[in-house]
C-alpha cells in the first residue's frame, strides 16, 4: 500500500471508532457521571459549597441531591435524609441572603422569594467555581 492509502485507511478507522465509541453520560457534569448510589455520612454545611439536583430526567437511574466540597470533590445524597433537608434550608438561606446583598434589597422575613429563583442562582454562582 502507498503511505497515502495507509493515511487514509487511519483516519477512516479512527472516524469509525470514534462514531461507535460509547457517548458520555446525559447527565455527566463537569466530567462526572450520574450518581448511583447515595452517601449516608452527612457532609458539614461548612464544606458545602455548591449543590445541584440530579433527576430521572437526565438519564440517571436515581434521583440525588449532589453537593460539591470545598476539596471539589462531591457527595451524592437523598433528598429524603434529615441532614440532606437541613443543608439545602441552610443553604437557600445563605443564597437568598446573597441575593439581597448583590441587588441592593432589603431582607425578607416572610420567605416568599421563590426557591426556584434561589436554586438557579445558586447553580449559577458554583458552576464557575468547578470550571
Amino acid at each position: 500500500m502507498a503511505p497515502r492509502s495507509i493515511t487514509v485507511a487511519t483516519v477512516l478507522l479512527c472516524f469509525i471508532l470514534g462514531i461507535l465509541s460509547p457517548a458520555p453520560a446525559a447527565c455527566s457534569h463537569m466530567n462526572q457521571g450520574c450518581c448511583t448510589s447515595y452517601s449516608r455520612k452527612p457532609v458539614p454545611v461548612r464544606n458545602i459549597k455548591g449543590y445541584k439536583e440530579q433527576t430521572i430526567e437526565e438519564n440517571c437511574p436515581i434521583k440525588a441531591i449532589i453537593f460539591y466540597t470545598v476539596n471539589k470533590n462531591f457527595v451524592c445524597a437523598t433528598d429524603e435524609d434529615q441532614w440532606v433537608k437541613k443543608a439545602l434550608t441552610i443553604l437557600s438561606f445563605k443564597l437568598r441572603k446573597m441575593a439581597m446583598k448583590k441587588s441592593g434589597t432589603h431582607s425578607v422575613k416572610d420567605g416568599s422569594k421563590p426557591f426556584s429563583t434561589t436554586t438557579a442562582a445558586f447553580l449559577n454562582a458554583t458552576e464557575s467555581f468547578y470550571e
